[in-house]
C-alpha cells in the first residue's frame, strides 16, 4: 500500500490541481484492481504490485486527459474568445453600418424640386410682368410702373402717391392723392421716356396713349426678346445649381435611381419654364405688332 501511495504521488506530479491529486486517489482505491483496465498483474501475483500498477497507469491517464482536455478547453477558451470577439465585431459592424445608413436616410438633401419650380415659375410671373409695361398702343396702369417721382428730395415710385385707372381703350387717369403733387407727377411721367404726354385735369392727371409708330414697336418687340432671354438665363442656372446639388446628395447618400428621377424632373422644369417664356413672348411680340 506504501508502494502505490509513493507511486502515485510521483506520478500524479504532472497534475497540477491537489484537490483533483486526492479525488484521483481516493477512486483508484476504491475501485479493485480487477476492474481497473489499465490494471497490470505482476508475474509474483502480488497484489500491492498490481494496484500499484493500476494506480500508476490510472493517474497517468487521468493526467494526460486532463492535459489533454484542458489544451483543448484552451482552444476552445481561445475559439470562444475569438468568436465572442467576432460577434461583438459584428455587433458593432452592424451597429456601425445601422448608424450610418440611418444618418444617410435621415440626412438632408441639398436638392427640392418644389423649390426649384417655385423658383422657376418666379421668373416666369417678372417676365410676364416686365411684358405688361411695354406698351403696345391699349391703356394699361402696367404701362406707368417705371415712373418715379421726387417727393421732399426722395424718389417715390408713382403707385404709392396716386391711384391709376383706366378711362378708356386709349386713356389712363392718375388720380393723385396731394393736389399739389400733379405737377410733379405730371412732369415725372413725360419725362420717364415712355414717349408719353400727360395732361393735368383738375386734381388728376390724363395720361392718352398714343398709337405706336412701326420704329417704337419694333423697339418694344427688341425690348421684350431681350427681358426672355434674361429669363431663360436665369431657369437654366436654377437648372445648373439643382444639378450641383443632386451630385451633392448623391454622395451624402442618395440612391441612384433617385438622382436619376430628381434629374429627369429638373430638366423636365427647365423645359418647361424656358417654352412658357418662349410661348409669353410669342404673344407679347403678336400684341405689339398687332396695335
Amino acid at each position: 500500500m506504501q508502494r502505490a501511495t509513493s507511486a502515485f504521488l510521483i506520478t500524479s506530479s504532472r497534475i497540477s490541481p491537489v484537490r483533483q491529486l486526492g479525488s484521483t486517489l481516493r477512486t483508484a482505491l476504491s475501485t479493485p484492481a480487477s476492474q481497473s483496465p489499465f490494471a497490470l498483474r505482476a508475474t509474483n501475483g502480488s497484489s500491492t504490485k498490481t494496484m500499484a500498477m493500476a494506480l500508476t497507469a490510472t493517474c497517468q491517464f487521468r493526467g494526460y486527459a486532463s492535459k489533454k482536455d484542458a489544451k483543448k478547453g484552451g482552444k476552445g477558451a481561445k475559439g470562444g474568445k475569438k468568436g465572442s470577439n467576432s460577434d461583438e465585431d459584428d455587433d458593432d459592424s452592424g451597429s456601425r453600418k445601422g448608424k450610418s445608413s440611418g444618418s444617410s436616410a435621415g440626412a438632408d438633401m441639398s436638392f427640392d424640386p418644389v423649390e426649384l419650380e417655385n423658383k422657376m415659375g418666379q421668373c416666369l410671373e417678372r417676365l410676364k410682368k416686365d411684358f405688361m409695361t411695354m406698351r403696345a398702343g391699349t391703356a394699361n396702369p402696367a404701362i406707368l410702373d417705371p415712373v418715379r417721382v421726387k417727393v421732399d428730395n426722395k424718389i417715390v415710385p408713382l403707385r404709392d402717391l396716386a391711384q391709376i385707372s383706366i378711362k378708356d381703350a386709349k386713356t389712363l387717369m392718375v388720380n393723385v392723392s396731394d393736389v399739389e403733387l400733379i405737377v410733379t407727377v405730371e412732369k415725372a411721367i413725360r419725362e420717364a421716356g415712355l414717349n408719353l404726354n400727360p395732361i393735368a385735369d383738375n386734381k388728376a392727371v390724363r395720361v392718352p396713349v398714343p398709337k405706336p409708330t412701326k420704329e417704337f414697336r419694333e423697339t418694344l418687340t427688341k425690348q421684350a426678346s431681350a427681358s426672355t432671354e434674361k429669363a431663360k438665363t436665369i431657369i437654366r442656372k436654377l437648372r445648373q445649381d439643382g444639378m450641383k446639388e443632386l451630385k451633392k446628395d448623391l454622395k451624402a447618400g442618395m440612391s441612384e435611381d433617385e438622382n436619376f428621377t430628381l434629374e429627369k424632373k429638373a430638366q423636365t422644369l427647365h423645359d418647361k419654364y424656358i417654352k412658357d417664356s418662349e410661348d409669353a413672348l410669342k404673344a407679347k411680340t403678336k400684341e405689339i405688332m398687332a396695335n
